[in-house]
């Protein structure tokens, strides 16, 4: 499988660099919107006038439109790759499974098709998304997801944010208490940092750094071009 998760947010021109050179050849991307829960459509335009410039300032893609509640199956069996951005994680998962794209994402990746995730797209590629930021605003009762990975992502990773009222929790809290009830990974990715997962092999990539969660060890950090221990 060929999988690249993204933390989110803004891609610089090094991101962009990233994207391109994982799709190499493929061109005609299928980009989800189905964590937007305001405008899909301006999401989808402004996604487009992104990527569809050639480099540097884009990839040259052609994105195609795939709408979670629009013949998505026929649109997802048309493209070569599958781009799936960010937003409300639940509201996500609940869409791509009401859809059917769940299952059929998940056969196209593992047939070899090239996965790219962004925040709460990189939270579905997980086997649950428990450690999304995101509130449950649509009542999801199962968490299970795509599991092209064997661990969990946490996007937009901060170690400790100082507009945070005293005594708050952190993310290393919440991860913590995450693991005393789950056993695999958590990766925490810091704004502008992705993974690559190829072959079974994890490498950090992008301009920020990645911090490793493991169950029973102290969290490690990781720089760009680094492989990630994730098994």
């Amino acid at each position: 499988m060929r999988v690249l998760l993204h933390s989110g947010g803004p891609l610089g021109a090094e991101g962009r660099r990233i994207v391109a050179e994982f799709l190499g050849p493929v061109r005609r991307v299928g980009f989800i919107t189905a964590a937007n829960l305001h405008d899909e459509r301006a999401y989808f335009e402004r996604v487009r006038s992104m990527w569809a410039p050639p480099p540097p300032e884009g990839a040259g893609l052609e994105l195609v439109h795939i709408r979670w509640n629009a013949r998505p199956l026929p649109a997802l069996a048309g493209v070569e790759a599958v781009f799936m951005g960010g937003g409300n994680t639940y509201a996500l998962l609940l869409r791509l499974r009401r859809s059917g794209l769940l299952p059929a994402i998940r056969r196209r990746v593992r047939a070899g098709m090239p996965y790219v995730g962004a925040s709460a797209g990189s939270n579905v590629a997980g086997p649950t998304i428990l450690t999304t930021n995101d509130w449950n605003v649509v009542g999801l009762p199962r968490f299970d997801a795509l599991g092209l990975v064997g661990f969990n992502i946490n996007p937009h990773y901060k170690e400790a944010d100082p507009l945070m009222a005293a005594g708050s929790e952190t993310r290393d809290d919440r991860i913590r208490e995450y693991h005393v009830v789950n056993r695999n990974p958590v990766v925490g990715l810091e704004e502008g940092a992705l993974v690559r997962v190829e072959g079974g092999r994890a490498t950090a990539l992008g301009t920020a750094r990645i911090k490793l969660f493991r169950r029973g060890t102290a969290p490690v950090w990781f720089a760009p071009g680094a492989r990630l221990p994730v098994r």
